[in-house]
């Protein structure tokens, strides 16, 4: 080596090549750090060396990586390990394909990522601390305001909710780092955006939800385009099922034909639906009544489908990535866009007018249970049982009666015959 220059009792060796100084550090096990210093100056060379040397051992005693990784290298590896989670549900069979990453969510980690890459990704990862994650939210809220042409989908200001969601993005990538060993003994940030304005989607009345109801039906009977057609008799089965059971857009996607089931209690038939995903994992729903109808006209129009099908379908057959936009058209086309006070209504304004409607013939805990919110809450109080007779009546709509043993039948989404339909007492 050139000019060899060893400080540090020789962990430290300092040499020139092509005119610039180099650093090679010992990090034990005859292994070494290589650098750059740079500079063709050796008192700067002999300064940047021991510092670079000081940053080493420290990297070294809390077990972080010596060469740090940046944020940008690890939010690139952190999408690829969900892409291949991705295609690995994707390519699994029902039941555990569920457990993976979601189409709408490898999207939505994408979409958020180009933030923490412009805002921190320069940055390297074990320098993301409690106060960069603090910081991003000033950052955030002004992005916007500082650019021109902005695309039409963009929200000058982020909702509360919205940063949450980035900020837990954040987390879960620094998480990914952690369980790689790229922040050593490092602890994780533990800093936390709490919203500040809760965000509370408004309900469908029982006369807007009527009218929504006779909308879909109009709609539908509109137009002669078989295409269109189909597309606006997913929109009525997915809206009004959504309405009739607080089913969340995704638990509605997720689920295949193999789910449901027709049972019959006594003179009365209703659905019940298996939701095998969600925020609240695996949960028998028991719909409104009126649900059963529309179940029984949906067989009547579509051919035989197998188990494994998809319950709601794209008209090509694929599968259900999201309606909103449909659903915000179907909205506007009947003039019914917002509530009195001026908020919007969405998708979930479905799921709440059932929660509204629900509390109106049973209790809070038994709702709760139905659509899957709270349910540790609910777990507590009433431990791991099924819905009672009495409560799956109250749930249906039905009037409470005599306690009768549940008679499961199934129903294919196959018009069967009608001595069939008479033995099993449905209506068709």
């Amino acid at each position: 080596m050139d000019d060899e220059v060893r400080l540090e009792a020789g962990k430290l060796v300092l040499f020139r090549r092509n005119g610039l100084w180099q650093a090679r550090i010992s990090i034990g096990n005859r292994k070494y750090l290589w650098k750059s210093l740079k500079t063709s100056n050796e008192a700067e060379a002999k300064k940047a060396g021991l510092r670079l040397f000081h940053q080493t051992e420290y990297k070294l005693d809390e077990g972080l990586p010596v060469q740090s990784r940046s944020f940008d290298n690890v939010i690139d590896e952190y999408i690829a390990d969900r892409e291949r989670d991705h295609k690995i549900g994707q390519d699994a069979k029902r039941g555990s394909s569920i457990n993976h990453t979601s189409d709408s969510m490898l999207r939505q980690i994408k979409r958020v990522s180009k933030f923490w890459k412009e805002y921190a990704g320069k940055r390297a990862v074990d320098a993301i601390d409690d106060k960069v994650l603090r910081d991003f939210i000033p950052w955030r809220k002004a992005y916007y305001h500082k650019r021109e042409n902005i695309h039409h989908n963009a929200k000058l200001d982020p909702a509360d909710k919205t940063l949450q969601w980035e900020m837990m993005l954040a987390k879960m990538i620094l998480k990914y780092a952690k369980d790689q060993n790229y922040l050593g003994n490092k602890p994780l940030p533990t800093f936390t955006f709490t919203a500040k304005h809760k965000l509370v989607r408004p309900a469908f009345t029982p006369g807007e939800f009527k009218k929504v109801r006779s909308g879909l039906r109009k709609w539908i009977d509109e137009t002669d385009n078989e295409h269109w057609k189909q597309s606006r008799w997913l929109l009525h089965d997915y809206a009004l099922t959504m309405g009739m059971s607080g089913l969340r857009p995704n638990e509605i996607n997720n689920l295949k034909v193999r789910d449901y089931e027709i049972y019959q209690e006594g003179r009365n038939h209703n659905i019940r639906i298996a939701v095998g995903t969600g925020k609240t994992g695996k949960r028998m729903v028991l719909p409104h009544h009126d649900l059963m109808q529309i179940f029984q006209d949906k067989a009547h129009r579509e051919l035989k489908r197998s188990d494994d099908d998809w319950l709601f379908r794209m008209p090509n057959g694929g599968k259900i990535i999201t309606l909103i936009d449909q659903f915000n058209g179907f909205l506007t086309h009947i003039k019914l866009t917002h509530n009195s006070v001026g908020e919007k209504y969405t998708l979930y304004s479905l799921r709440h007018y059932y929660a509204v409607r629900s509390l109106e013939r049973t209790d809070v805990y038994d709702v709760a249970r139905n659509m899957g919110t709270s349910i540790q809450m609910i777990e507590q109080h009433y431990g791991k049982h099924s819905i009672t007779p009495e409560r799956a009546r109250k749930l249906s709509g039905y009037g409470v009666q005599a306690e009768r043993s549940y008679d499961p039948i199934t129903i294919d989404l196959k018009p069967k015959a009608k001595k069939t339909a008479k033995r099993t007492g449905t209506k068709r």
